[in-house]
């Protein structure tokens, strides 16, 4: 069964496998069934595998390790254009002279305090708890409401389809934040639709086909007894993986519940029903594998404790597996299929066959040889394994990790041959040749497993990451954030400069330029150690920063332009920067700056949540309108930081082209769909921007288009049709960006409500308020161990019960003002 969207029609074949053809017109909107004969028992596969063995003996046979390229989505678009000279020419006068001053605080249902008063008028902005103000009441439900943040936006216009209401206090503001927030909607909706409706069905054929092809040559060499028990480990491994993604309710299409009628249940993925599920693979194991399979399955649903793997543990004794990562976050939660795919993906993301072990490289050129095999249908399994790859790596990134192509090249050169034969797993010669020239494989360059050792003191973090260089299948992803804070941190080995073990996301945007949040990042290790009391400590600190900054100054606009993640962090780097004469005047104060951190880190946030499961951790009618006599058209602002309008244009350039040419939602690329009218707003923004910049006017219509235009669509659902309640409209979100096992917490990142800002700007010779929305973001530690936090429980604190948030981060003080 087809749907309406992207990409395949889909068909069961023995319950679990399905077949993929993509869609002859990509345009229709219609449901298309394909039926397809259903073939029956295990014969199917059996057929298949007798391709891959000899007819003499059962011997298997050596196979031509294929070359696999990872498809790259789209280039960089060309480069931004000059920023023009700024132009803003504000005379400076008092706030209070703001022509509709008592309008928004009228609509605000405000009255600042004294404090706020003062703060207003020294730095010509201030924010306000929403929780303070009638936006929320303002902006109550409609049928468009997907959001709040974008919601209270929309509020703050006022009615977009008469203009005969509008008022003074109608003049928004726009910011970078609900640009940032409505893309992290539409990033996270299309991700989501494409896992549960697309990439799940993937996972599963490609682990059905894994898994009995791990079977088929157990028996294949029951009579070569070492080789065999290696098969044996492999089979265990991937039934594991299979296990949890066949523990979800799996529907090729969206469910509805009839009018009236209450949803159906969606908790079946508990570990009573993993165990039902793996009954009907045990009698393929032995009692011995089965116990270690178990306890596996146990300690994954648990997700509670750091403990060694049952099925992986032996090929390095020292590396323990971090089990709270099982624990479903971010949009997983939503339904059992999307948890047993977190499950399964962060299983199979994590776990590595150690190459510097002899039983770790023979089973990663095992698997090698697994996965060029071919399905049951004829066709390669590496051509599923592929397309997962490909479009989960265009928004996440590529492995930190050895993935297939690397390691097929790296065999091929070794040995000297693409034909791979199983038994060169057990050979000494091979081993030695693998062993031998480990160095030829680069390392990893985030440090993501808890390596428990005597002599750890001893190795530096590039020693550690050479000694757990590793094969996994789809290995969890480089980030460049991740790669800042793995290098700006350390746990018990060896380093030149003390650094912390846990650190804080304000190193990000210190390493990417941001002079403020370099000298909050100072003072945050002076606060957390004793090693950094010192100037001389906090000092050689920021000289890391510093090195740090140096190397992503080295990154190459292909690098950056690599997945949808990394330029969404490119994009933040365009708030680091300062501004002088020709900028209104509420943005060139150091608390602007502080303001642009909030931003920065905001978006961070929902960066992080949306690729939490990939990214590698560092550890209303009235009378007509009198068309004739209108109100005056507000005037709104947008904030001229021409280098982000810039940047987002090419953030959406490279989105537009990558799902263009895989064939992925293109119907939301048309110019009404969700990315091609979000395409033409930020045009529209844009233009605003450097008409402001340069000292020119704006014209009535311009005006009145950035007072009704609605940026909510971006958060819509995918599928037409569907319901969103209370919970998706809320914008607050926690993710986890650091585990450190050796003070025993998590370093956590979350949003609360947003906030109001108002601005004061006089462009045009025309003092006023302008208002709009912004991020409130978060940053605190919690312990190592049980379940970590969820969307769900931070939920629970942010809207339920207030009083228990953690304390506003202490450089964020000055610009929250009371």
């Amino acid at each position: 069964m087809c749907y309406q969207g992207p990409c395949f029609n889909r068909c069961g074949l023995n319950g679990n496998h399905f077949i993929y053809m993509r869609k002859a017109d990509m345009n229709s909107r219609l449901i298309v069934m394909l039926v397809v004969l259903v073939l029956l028992g295990a014969a199917v596969v059996a057929q298949a595998q007798e391709r891959e063995l000899n007819a003499a003996g059962g011997r298997l046979a050596s196979t031509a390790l294929p070359e696999m390229t990872p498809a790259r989505f789209a280039p960089a678009p060309p480069p931004a254009p000059a920023i023009p000279p700024a132009g803003i020419n504000e005379p400076g006068s008092l706030v209070n002279t703001a022509y509709n001053y008592d309008q928004v605080m009228q609509f605000l249902g405000v009255t600042l305090s004294p404090a706020q008063e003062t703060y207003l008028a020294e730095n010509r902005f201030l924010l306000l708890d929403v929780r303070d103000t009638s936006l929320k009441e303002l902006a109550g439900y409609n049928y468009y409401n997907f959001d709040n943040m974008l919601a209270f936006l929309d509020a703050v216009g006022g009615d977009e389809m008469d203009p005969s209401t509008r008022a003074p206090h109608n003049a928004r503001l726009i910011t970078p934040d609900p640009l940032l927030h409505a893309f992290h909607r539409f990033f996270e909706n299309t991700l989501e639709y494409l896992e549960e409706y697309e990439l799940g069905h993937m996972l599963r054929l490609f682990l059905a086909e894994a898994q009995a092809k791990a079977f088929a040559y157990m028996e294949a060499t029951a009579q070569d007894r070492p080789l065999y028990d290696r098969y044996h480990e492999i089979a265990a491994q991937l039934t594991v993986a299979r296990v949890l993604l066949e523990n979800g309710q799996w529907h090729e299409e969206p469910q509805y519940a009839g009018y009236g009628e209450e949803p159906q249940p969606d908790d079946m993925d508990t570990l009573q029903n993993a165990r039902g599920l793996m009954s009907e693979f045990s009698m393929k194991l032995s009692p011995e594998m089965n116990e270690r399979v178990a306890a596996e399955l146990e300690l994954i649903y648990a997700a509670s404790q750091i403990a060694p793997s049952p099925l992986f543990g032996q090929y390095d004794e020292t590396i323990k597996s971090d089990y709270t990562q099982y624990t479903p976050r971010s949009h997983y939660t939503k339904s059992s299929a999307l948890r047993a795919y977190f499950r399964a993906m962060m299983y199979l993301g994590r776990n590595s066959y150690i190459l510097n072990s002899s039983e770790g490289a023979g089973d990663a050129l095992l698997m090698a040889h697994l996965m060029a095999g071919t399905m049951s249908d004829g066709r390669p399994l590496l051509e599923v394994w592929k397309e997962i790859m490909d479009i989960t790596s265009f928004y996440a990134g590529p492995s930190d990790d050895i993935g297939y192509p690397e390691w097929r090249d790296f065999l091929v050169q070794v040995l000297g041959t693409d034909q791979i034969e199983p038994r060169m797993a057990l050979d000494p010669d091979v081993q030695a040749a693998i062993a031998g020239n480990l160095d030829q494989l680069r390392p990893p360059r985030i440090l993501s497993d808890v390596v428990v050792r005597g002599d750890i003191g001893s190795l530096d973090k590039e020693a550690l990451l050479q000694e757990t260089k590793a094969f996994r299948v789809f290995g969890q992803r480089f980030t460049f954030d991740a790669w800042v804070l793995n290098q700006l941190t350390a746990g018990a080995e060896s380093t030149d400069a003390p650094l912390p073990s846990t650190p804080s996301a304000l190193f990000v945007p210190a390493a990417m330029g941001d002079e403020q949040a370099r000298e909050f990042s100072g003072i945050f290790v002076q606060d957390t150690s004793d090693a950094f009391s010192t100037p001389d400590g906090a000092n050689q600190f920021l000289n890391e920063i510093d090195k740090m900054g140096d190397k992503l100054a080295r990154v190459t606009e292909d690098e950056w332009f690599g997945s949808l993640g990394s330029v969404w962090l490119k994009l933040l780097s365009t708030l680091t920067t300062p501004y002088g004469e020709g900028y209104p005047l509420y943005m060139r104060g150091d608390n602007f700056q502080t303001k642009q951190i909030q931003t920065f880190l905001g978006s961070y946030t929902e960066l992080k949540h949306d690729t939490l499961l990939y990214a590698k951790q560092s550890y209303a009618e009235m009378g007509g309108p009198d068309w004739d006599n209108l109100p005056p058209v507000p005037m709104g602002f947008v904030e001229p930081n021409m280098a982000f309008w810039y940047e987002l244009d090419r953030l959406i350039e490279y989105a537009e082209a990558g799902f263009r040419s895989h064939g992925i939602l293109e119907d939301q690329l048309e110019e009404w769909g969700t990315l091609g009218w979000f395409k033409q707003q930020v045009a529209f923004y844009t233009t605003l921007a450097e008409k402001e910049l340069r000292g020119e006017a704006i014209t009535e219509d311009e005006y009145e288009e950035l007072r009704t235009m609605s940026l909510s669509h971006m958060a819509a659902p995918i599928i037409p049709g569907s319901v969103v309640d209370e919970d998706e409209r809320r914008v607050a979100l926690i993710a986890d960006i650091h585990t450190d096992a050796l003070a025993g917490q998590i370093l956590y990142q979350a949003t609360g409500e947003p906030y109001v800002m108002i601005a004061f700007v006089e462009n045009e010779g025309t003092p006023r308020l302008v208002t709009g929305v912004v991020y409130n973001h978060f940053e605190f530690t919690g312990p190592l161990g049980g379940n970590r936090l969820t969307d769900e429980d931070w939920r629970a604190i942010v809207y339920d019960d207030p009083a228990s948030l953690p304390p506003t981060n202490a450089y964020y003080q000055d610009i929250l003002v009371q």
